[in-house]
């Protein structure tokens, strides 16, 4: 991954100051004014985009990616941070989050910590990213009878909680597992894992 990043700024003289800041570090920042315009106009590479917080949804902009099966780090930064807002767009599948003024010298080293482990971290978002559109094409039938599966519970047991029969559940699962393109309820249970980590299904604090 290069320093290359995508800038979600609605605010002209901050991106602009921000664009300075960040080229003076050594990052090549394409800016954007909003998130329609960086999803239709983004260029297609190994890169994160900072998103500012206070005016753009950053969890609007994880939402967008992952619906298109994409991955990348997603930044967001605001003057004055709020801890429930970090740990909220944190579980969401955020990347990092910064004060500002940007700390230049901070985010390259977040930045480093991302290529050392990009194989790893890039894979499994890729892969949740996938999974979601997958299991998008569940009926909502479907999806009751995959987690149900996730609890552990037996076709038995399904069946009386929803109120059909097991032989039903048997056929709902089957066409699961077609929809998913897979050949076990193994591999349909690690897409369904995979998939909750885009979620960020835990409570956020007082929420």
């Amino acid at each position: 991954m290069s320093d290359r990043l995508g800038l979600i700024e609605p605010d002209d003289a901050l991106r602009r100051q921000m664009l300075g800041e960040l080229g003076d570090a050594g990052f090549h920042a394409e800016p954007f004014e909003g998130l329609r315009e960086f999803l239709q106009y983004r260029s297609r590479g190994d890169y994160a985009v900072l998103v500012n917080d206070e005016t753009v949804d950053v969890l609007a902009v994880r939402e967008s990616l992952c619906r298109e099966g994409d991955w990348l780090a997603v930044i967001a930064y605001c003057p004055a941070p709020n801890l429930r807002r970090i740990v909220a767009v944190m579980r969401g599948g955020g990347y990092d989050y910064f004060a500002l003024p940007l700390d230049t010298a901070t985010l390259a080293r977040s930045l480093s910590q991302l290529r050392q482990a990009k194989s790893p971290f890039a894979a499994a978002r890729q892969r949740a990213a996938q999974a979601r559109i997958k299991l998008a094409a569940l009926s909502p039938r479907e999806a009751e009878v995959l987690a149900n599966m996730a609890e552990g519970r037996s076709n038995k047991t399904i069946g009386i909680d929803l109120g059909i029969s097991p032989r039903t559940v048997e056929i709902h699962r089957a066409n699961m597992l077609s929809k998913l393109g897979v050949h076990s309820s193994t591999e349909a249970l690690r897409m369904f894992y995979e998939h909750a980590l885009l979620e960020g299904e835990a409570a956020v604090p007082g929420e």
